[in-house]
């Protein structure tokens, strides 16, 4: 059994004697046991005591929480137990968005996947991971009020040790008088939770997210497609708390990007902090147990649940239906392929979906996510197509609400297109290339594709960003300029690029802007490293950037505090970039923010620029807000104009 030991310390007598206590619990949070002490002597004596009390334990815990500001490192670090793992629960700052504690550990933290770290991960999932602290504390208080242990405690050095492994009267002697061990175990036990107690919130919920928790509630199928940055997450959260609160509802599944499962997990403790949740991730072996574990609510990437489509059946409970499945940025399945076909066939009393872009470039991809919600587990699977029939069910069962119409006090977005001219190096590289590409392109004659056309612009926008000889840039010219004068206003900006390379993207536009301490985020860097790099651009006055890869940063971040985005280099998609603008336009933000797309003059970026304006208002017109694709839209012969071929 994983024990882990709650370690509280009370100083008397002006600090000349003090009084410990030591609970042991469960992973879970049951008491096993508790053991106090009284010493004199200062905390030389204290630190004996604590070696003392850990040596008692009789479930030798692998982890122990101290508060920081009763019990030194020292103490901790002399203990006598091999393999046990120091955690120090330190209060917050008070900074928003912060826990309520932070934690810090003596040595190196158990790994995630060891006993130790999963018994960790349960400890965290926690609605107050740190709530057994509070316990031994009344514990210590409780078995120091009573006469018989003020009085033995006049001898120095007092420690007994009281076991919980069963209630009191249903097992042996605790070595303590009954009437104080009975109200030891009553303050010890973890407290009660009244189900029919009203629900408290973190925060209130705007009245269109009131409306949007009410529709999920009541409908088991639902596409919740508002705009990005109107709180799509806290609405699903809200939902499926009020669900097991109310119905006493099954386990959940979310299925989200793997980049936004930490987010997940922190909205749920947030917003539903008595939901045990887990987030399913690693190892084979590991992912095993993770499945296998009984939490009110599991969150998945969507490549790992492909992955392990076969296999999760057999992993839970026979003949599981999940109390709803939540199928967050729901583009991920627009297309019909194993990870559409994983997340459509798991058995579900509810089908949430959540995107701000139900169609990226045709109908069809509509048609795809629409077969995922408009599920009934007793009847054949939905099959639907581009037509009228689909349109009409899509006018059913989908919620949309745009900023403009629900937040009046959301500052406004405005976008300006800055024209700029090559540098003379640039000019250079970027002729040289177009020419020699078009000459290659001529030569295929009709063996030329769509790809051989693509991989010219691609190389050609990429000399548009930096010179590949000389690195040099009009457009990072331009940016340091600007930023001179918005770090000067104390105004901090992301740059996007849709590259990540060092050349001609993330990596050279970071390196010239080196006196503003920019931070980089791009797809190579590991999930779990990008929340920390976040709260660093958001919490630090030091760095005045972030440059961020498209795909990387276009969903799942909340960076409110940037009032400034550039965009280096232009995607296909409009979408794309919208969702990318809206990491800093979102409820939150205060700033009006300024968003600059950088256009180099006479280059192939013209021409692009000049077709998506053309192509806007029929967008406008036929997908609300969503754009094609044009990299997949435009023809052959449109591509090939490009070049006046």
């Amino acid at each position: 059994m994983i024990a882990a030991a709650w370690l509280r310390l009370v100083a008397e007598n002006e600090a000349t004697g003090f009084r410990l206590g030591l609970l042991e619990t469960s992973a879970s949070g049951q008491p096993l046991g508790f053991c106090f002490g009284h010493a004199d002597g200062g905390r030389d004596a204290a630190s004996r005591l604590t070696a003392s009390l850990l040596g008692a334990s009789e479930k030798s815990p692998v982890l122990m929480f101290a508060s920081a500001d009763e019990v030194p490192s020292s103490d901790l670090s002399d203990a006598p137990i091999a393999g046990t793992h120091f955690c120090v629960v330190r209060p917050s700052d008070g900074r928003a968005g912060e826990p309520r504690e932070r934690v810090s550990w003596l040595g190196e933290p158990p790994a995630p996947a060891s006993a130790a770290g999963r018994a960790v991960a349960e400890i965290m999932s926690r609605r107050d991971p740190f709530e057994p602290l509070e316990r031994a504390a009344a514990g210590l208080e409780t078995a120091f009020a009573d006469a018989r242990v003020r009085q033995a405690a006049e001898i120095s050095g007092l420690s007994v040790t009281f076991s919980l492994e069963t209630p009191v009267g249903d097992g042996p002697a605790t070595g303590l008088p009954e009437d104080l061990a009975g109200r030891l175990w009553a303050v010890l036990r973890p407290p009660a939770v009244d189900a029919d107690a009203p629900l408290e919130w973190a925060g209130e919920l705007m009245p269109f997210q009131q409306d949007g928790v009410r529709a999920l509630l009541e409908m088991d199928r639902l596409l919740l497609a508002d705009d990005m940055g109107l709180g799509k997450t806290v609405q699903a959260v809200a939902a499926l708390r009020i669900l097991a609160a109310r119905d006493k509802a099954g386990p959940a599944l979310v299925v989200a990007p793997a980049s936004v499962l930490d987010q997940w997990r922190r909205e749920l403790a947030k917003w539903a902090p008595e939901l045990s949740a887990i987030v399913v991730r690693g190892s084979a072996d590991d992912r095993t147990w993770q499945w296998r574990a009984r939490k009110d609510v599991t969150l998945v990437g969507y490549e790992t649940l492909r992955s392990d489509a076969g296999r999760i059946r057999a992993l839970r409970p026979p003949g599981e239906v999940w109390s709803a499945v939540v199928a967050d940025e729901a583009q991920r399945i627009k297309n019909r392929n194993d990870t559409s076909q994983a997340v459509k066939s798991l058995s579900r009393t509810r089908s949430w979906a959540l995107t701000g872009t139900p169609v990226e470039n045709h109908e069809d991809e509509l048609a795809s996510i629409m077969e995922f919600v408009d599920y009934r587990k007793d009847a054949p699977a939905a099959r639907y197509h581009p037509g009228p029939a689909l349109l009409k069910r899509h006018r059913e069962l989908q919620l949309r609400r745009r900023k403009g119409d629900v937040l009046a006090d959301l500052p406004p977005k405005l976008e300006t297109k800055l024209t700029v001219g090559l540098r003379p190096d640039q000019r250079r590289s970027y002729d040289a290339a177009e020419q020699e590409g078009i000459v290659y392109l001529r030569s295929l004659g009709a063996n030329v594709t769509v790809q051989h056309i693509l991989e010219l612009i691609t190389r050609l926008k990429q000399i548009c960003n930096f010179d590949p000889k000389t690195g040099s840039s009009s457009k990072m010219g331009d940016i340091k300029d600007k930023l001179q004068e918005i770090s000067a206003r104390g105004n901090k900006a992301l740059v996007f690029s849709q590259y990540a390379n060092d050349i001609s993207g993330v990596g050279a536009a970071v390196r010239h802007l080196q006196e503003f301490d920019p931070l980089a985020l791009t797809g190579e860097i590991p999930v779990e490293e990008r929340f920390s790099i976040v709260e660093r651009f958001r919490t630090s006055d030091r760095h005045k950037a972030m440059v961020i890869s498209l795909r990387a940063g276009g969903v799942g971040l909340n960076l409110q505090e940037a009032s400034y985005v550039f965009h280096l280099d232009r995607w296909w998609n409009p979408a794309v970039e919208r969702q990318a603008e809206d990491r800093a336009h979102r409820i939150g933000q205060t700033a009006k923010l300024n968003v600059i797309k950088y256009i180099c003059a006479d280059t192939i970026e013209a021409r692009i620029d000049r077709i998506l304006e053309e192509k806007q208002q029929l967008f406008d017109e036929l997908i609300d807000d969503v754009s094609m694709d044009l990299s997949i839209r435009l023809s052959r012969k449109e591509l090939l104009g490009l070049f006046g071929i």
